[in-house]
């Protein structure tokens, strides 16, 4: 049960930090891609409609859907570390949080994202998975490493999870 409620704090802390870096990023590539995004939404939309005026807010919408996302997934990945952290590959949990945040990489932003995003043109796609690898590999090292600080307070040496002062093992 420890392990659990440590996995949420860490897990909502890192998801914190994702969150904010996600939006910024989004928003960022969302602003940098804007000519090229028009120019391939423009001709889905309904006949007499403009997006031109509205991309702003299109743009602050997805970097709030950005944080609400950051801050839930990171809770619910906390709750999975803190279930299974010791079947996650890896020595120390910042290892373990690399592993994870590689498989979100994978799952959110190159799987995920393929059919989305490569519409707007492989150098959009591109910069997105590739910022998406740093997102995706920051938020799993602070999930790694919040979640051994949660646990080392919790209980400064505990045989059960293996950590003392000096970490795992």
């Amino acid at each position: 049960m420890a392990e659990i409620r440590a996995g949420a704090k860490a897990g909502l802390l890192a998801g914190l930090v994702y969150a904010s870096v996600e939006a910024a990023v989004v928003v960022t590539l969302l602003m940098a891609f804007k000519s090229r995004i028009l120019a391939v939404i423009t001709p889905e939309l309904p006949p007499g409609t403009s997006v031109g005026a509205d991309y702003n807010l299109i743009v602050a919408t997805d970097a709030v859907i950005a944080v609400l996302f950051g801050i839930t997934a990171g809770l619910l990945l906390g709750l999975v570390v803190g279930e299974i952290s010791s079947k996650i590959p890896g020595k120390r949990y910042v290892e373990k949080g690399l592993v994870l945040g590689l498989v979100l990489w994978l799952v959110l932003h190159v799987l995920a994202d393929y059919v989305a995003n490569l519409k707007f043109g492989v150098n959009f796609y591109l910069v997105d998975i590739g910022l998406g690898l740093v997102t995706s590999l920051v938020f799993g090292a602070l999930l790694g490493i919040f979640f051994e600080r949660e646990l080392k307070r919790r209980s400064p040496i505990d045989g059960a999870t293996g950590l003392s002062a000096n970490g795992p093992g």
